[in-house]
């Protein structure tokens, strides 16, 4: 008996009805989600979906959305408060982010930095700087950009295969 009034004010809470435009919190204040991003819509009405591995999305709205979306195809994990409205429609208001994979391969965001003539990403969230080789000479002339880096661990430094330049927020 003890769990049937556990959930009662779990049927009553996922049950009640609200407007449309209404949103309901569903998640606590912060919630991380993982997957592919992809650019929609026009140059009007832009949108910014998150791809869940199960087929699920959630649109990405909030201050860094226009940085996420110029990651379009890559893999993200979306930190912010996750909401659903009426309609099912789950929103994700990005305070933070981290790239995950590009192509394929383990991805890093962060900014560039040359350090006694090695190279290393500073990433834009927190954690230790990443040791990078293979540093093509057009992204060392973006030293102190913010960039992205994809590609692969070999022994204590990461190669860089790809890359790309990210305009700071």
């Amino acid at each position: 008996m003890r769990l049937n009034l556990l959930l009662v004010p779990l049927v009553t809470a996922s049950c009640s009805v609200g407007s449309a435009s209404q949103s309901v919190s569903v998640a606590p204040p912060e919630s991380c989600l993982t997957g592919q991003i992809f650019s929609v819509g026009t140059d009007f009405a832009p949108a910014t979906i998150l791809r869940l591995d199960g087929g699920e999305e959630a649109h990405i709205t909030g201050d860094r959305e226009n940085q996420i979306r110029v990651l379009s195809g890559t893999v993200v994990t979306v930190c912010g408060e996750l909401t659903t409205d009426a309609r099912n429609v789950s929103t994700i208001e990005a305070q933070s982010f981290e790239l995950r994979a590009v192509d394929g391969m383990t991805a890093y965001l962060g900014t560039l930095q040359e350090v006694d003539g090695g190279w290393q990403l500073n990433p834009e969230r927190s954690g230790a700087p990443v040791p990078l080789s293979g540093v093509p000479e057009q992204l060392r002339e973006a030293e102190g950009s913010l960039v992205w880096v994809a590609g692969n661990w070999e022994d204590e430094t990461f190669s860089v295969k790809s890359f790309g330049l990210m305009e700071r927020s």
